[in-house]
């Protein structure tokens, strides 16, 4: 499994910060949510980053997500699945801050 990204921190944007041609895609958002910063954009996509499947530890020999298994993820907490064989990963920051990166086989 190749993982690409370049380790920089992008800042998260809240949902009423987006443009309203995006914000029609995230319909799902709660009104309370529209202040919570959980959107990132990547590669001209925005993604929810909060919507995301969550990547919890897992030891080296699990072997789930169709015989992939996530322990190549390790230190990632969200994924994103645009294949069977690629995808964005998420990992968050402390500070309202996500770092983003691709992986492929």
């Amino acid at each position: 499994m190749n993982i690409i990204t370049n380790n920089r921190p992008r800042p998260m944007a809240c949902f009423a910060d987006l443009p309203a041609k995006v914000q029609a895609d995230f319909d799902y958002v709660l009104l309370a949510d529209h202040y919570s910063p959980r959107f990132v954009q990547y590669k001209g996509e925005w993604y929810d980053v909060y919507d995301s499947q969550t990547i919890g530890p897992c030891p080296r020999d699990t072997n789930v997500l169709g015989g992939l298994g996530f322990s190549q993820f390790v230190g990632w907490h969200g994924i994103v699945s645009d294949s069977f064989f690629s995808g964005v990963l998420f990992k968050l920051c402390d500070d309202d801050t996500v770092i983003v990166g691709r992986y492929f086989s």
